[in-house]
This record gives structure tokens, C-alpha cells and sequence, in this order.
């Protein structure tokens, strides 16, 4: 049984289907159109227009759909209705957003399929709609979390990178700082061997000093008073030599005696302090070896000089001095001590016109007897917190820098 519509511009299309399934589609609590490949619209249903508020008169072609509902598609809605009539085009749902002329919003999922033929041979398609507010919803809601989650893992990430970056830098300052400490306690474990073979050099020389030079004169005393007490028993208890010799060479060795202990630690250093100590050693220094002058200056107050400093501080000048006096053939040497590092520290310097040498030929000789010579001297300000350097060329002269805190 055929049913005939009329659309506005008067022409009249049939449809092809029975009465009862076309009042059934009337019926329908869906919004459902019917249209025609021309664009056409010959069929919509009560539930469209009670969705839309518009009657079949008011849209009669696809056009007019488009016109009345401001309509917005991802899939391309207008592109999709274009392609509707096209047979050889797969039909699938097509999701669209829409307006109404009150303002309402409908979100809609549209489901197209061929429908047949009017009587007239034209070809029809249905158009059923759902309403997909939920599904959008939850869709913008998922679209809202999954950015927030990819920008959530963003930050995560960028933060994981810089605490990689982070731990990584530790890594490597702790392995640094490892290195460090091996490079130090080899040095340290050097220097404590260093420090037992200046003792031992120490106790070798006292030993030898002891030996050619007080051995040899207590030596010849007893010698000396033997001969004179058996002249004594021969003349029957008369002794006709006077003993001034033998008081000469007591005399003599007790200065002898003296310049050793002097050596060793003056006694000056704990009567009179540092200062008093210096002068007393460029006196000495000045009466044995008058062809070098001496140019000395300190601004350093006596109680500025921690008691441990100073033994460091005279040592370096004796062994400074003896070797000016022993190798650089020098004719001045320049010594001055003078506060730095905002009075921090204390700066000692030794300069002397001599003929200088090879700095590291001469760190790289071991002197068995030598307890202060250039390394003694720097292992000794190193061991304090100080520095200890020394610059020196052929021909150019010395010259000492120890820098020790106070």
C-alpha cells in the first residue's frame, strides 16, 4: 500500500512501504527521518518534532536542516550529508552537535541507512537518531582527564628526568669526592712514611754530631786527664802541668754542645718566643757567613703565632738560609714575614739573587741525612692547613712562599 507526501514546492513523492510501518516510524519514540537523494526530506516523525520544535514544512530539504540548526561535527557533517547518496559509500553513525532556534543544545548520534525506492525510483535512506549527551559528556569528561593525565605524566616526567639529573650529578661528586679521599689517604699514608724517615734522619744526625763532635773532644779530655794523672802517680802526687787544656776542651765542647741542642729547638724559641728566636739565628747566621747580606721584616705580633706555627715558621727560615749559604752562591737574600688573607694567615717569603736551580730535579732527590730540606718543608705547612711553594730557574735566583693559618 502506498502513502503520498506533499512537500512545500507542490511535488509529490510515494512511498513504497505499508501503512502500519509507516505510522509504526511516525510513532517512534526516536527522532527519525526519511529522505530522498535529491535531498529531500519526505518523512519526520513526531519525536523529531517535539525534539526540535520544528514540523516537517519548516525543513522539507537538508538544506533547510543545515540552515535551521547550527550544526558541528568532528566527522564533517555537512561533507557526510553531501556523501549520503552515494551508493557505493559505506553508511555508518554519525555524531553531531546541534542547536536549536530556542537556544537548546542536542547532541545527537545519527545512524543512515538505505531504505529503497519511492515509486518513482528514487532512492530513500532513514536517519535515526539517539541521544548521545552522556556519551559526549563522558567522552569530554575522559578527553579532560586523559590531558590532564598526559600533562600530569609531563611534570612527572620532567621532574624524574631532574631528580635522574640530580642523582646522577651526586654520582658523580660522590664518586669524585672518593677519588679524592684515595688521592688524600695515599698521600697521607706518603707523608706518615715521609715523617718516619725525617725522625729517623733526625736521630742519624744527632747520632754522627754526637759522635765526630762531642765523642771526639770528651774523647780527648780523658785521654788528656789519664796522661796527666799517671805524670801525677809517677812524681808522687805532684802534678807540675796546669789543666787548661783539658778546660779549653771542655769549654769547647760545651759550646759545641749548645750549637747542637740550638739546632735541634733553641732555647730562646720557649724563653723569649718566635720573633726573638729569629734574630738570634740571623746574628749567628750573619757572623759565620759574612759574605751574604740579609734583608729581614716582619709587621707579625709575637702572640698572633700559634705555638705550633712556630717551629714551622723557623725551621723553614734555617733550612731557606742553609740552603742560600750552601748552593745558590747568592750574595743577598730578602726574608719578610707579613699577615694575609685578612690576617688569617701568615706569609713567609725567602728570595735570594743566587744561581737557582731545577725545582723538580731537586724535589726528586732523596737525601737520607736531610731532615728539612724542600719537601720536609712543604709536608710540614701541608700538615697544618698550610701551602708551601717554591720557584726557582737557572740563573734567576729563588724564591720561598709558605702561607700557614693562624
Amino acid at each position: 500500500m502506498s502513502e503520498k507526501i506533499r512537500p512545500d514546492d507542490g511535488e509529490v513523492f510515494s512511498f513504497n512501504i505499508e501503512t502500519p510501518y509507516f505510522q509504526a516510524l511516525l510513532s517512534a519514540p526516536v527522532p527519525i527521518l526519511i529522505v530522498c537523494d535529491d535531498g529531500h526530506i519526505l518523512m519526520i516523525n513526531r519525536a523529531f518534532q517535539s525534539a526540535t520544535g520544528l514540523a516537517h514544512q519548516e525543513i522539507p530539504t537538508m538544506d533547510l536542516w543545515a540552515e535551521h540548526f547550527s550544526m558541528s561535527s568532528t566527522d564533517g557533517t555537512e561533507k557526510h550529508f553531501n556523501s549520503l547518496f552515494e551508493p557505493e559509500k559505506r553508511r555508518k553513525p554519525l555524531y553531531i552537535s546541534l542547536k536549536t532556534p530556542n537556544g537548546q543544545m542536542l547532541t545527537w548520534d545519527l545512524f543512515i541507512s538505505s531504505l529503497g525506492l519511492t515509486t518513482d525510483d528514487r532512492r530513500m535512506f532513514i536517519i535515526i537518531a539517539s541521544d548521545a549527551t552522556q556519551t559526549v559528556e563522558r567522552e569530554q569528561h575522559l578527553e579532560s582527564v586523559m590531558s590532564r593525565l598526559e600533562t600530569e605524566v609531563s611534570r612527572r616526567t620532567k621532574a624524574l628526568n631532574a631528580t635522574i639529573s640530580a642523582l646522577e650529578s651526586e654520582v658523580a661528586e660522590r664518586k669524585r669526592m672518593s677519588d679524592t679521599l684515595t688521592l688524600s689517604r695515599e698521600r697521607l699514608k706518603k707523608m706518615s712514611r715521609r715523617t718516619l724517615d725525617v725522625l729517623e734522619a733526625d736521630r742519624r744526625t744527632i747520632s754522627k754530631e754526637l759522635h765526630d763532635s762531642i765523642g771526639v773532644s770528651l774523647a780527648a779530655i780523658k785521654f788528656s786527664l789519664e796522661g796527666k794523672e799517671m805524670k801525677r802517680q809517677q812524681n808522687h802526687d805532684r802534678l807540675d802541668e796546669s789543666l787548661d787544656q783539658e778546660i779549653a776542651y771542655l769549654l769547647a765542647t760545651i759550646k759545641e754542645t749548645k750549637r747542637i741542642s740550638a739546632n735541634l729547638r733553641p732555647t730562646t724559641m720557649d724563653d723569649l718566643g718566635l720573633m726573638a728566636t729569629i734574630q738570634w739565628y740571623l746574628r749567628q747566621f750573619q757572623r759565620l757567613y759574612r759574605n751574604i747580606r740579609v734583608d729581614y721584616n716582619t709587621e707579625i705580633a709575637e702572640e698572633d703565632v700559634p705555638e705550633v706555627v712556630k717551629i714551622i715558621i723557623y725551621r723553614i727560615i734555617q733550612e731557606g738560609l742553609s740552603n742560600a749559604e750552601k748552593h745558590s752562591e747568592a750574595v743577598s737574600v730578602r726574608l719578610q714575614l707579613v699577615y694575609s688573607d685578612e690576617n688569617r694567615s701568615i706569609s713567609l717569603f725567602i728570595e735570594d739573587d743566587g744561581r737557582g736551580f731545577d725545582v723538580r730535579e731537586a724535589l726528586s732527590e732523596k737525601d737520607p741525612l736531610s731532615g728539612y730540606g724542600l719537601t720536609a718543608m712543604r709536608e710540614r705547612c701541608e700538615i697544618f692547613g698550610g701551602s708551601f711553594n717554591i720557584d726557582s730557574q737557572i740563573g734567576k735566583g729563588t724564591r720561598i712562599k709558605a702561607i700557614l693559618p693562624i
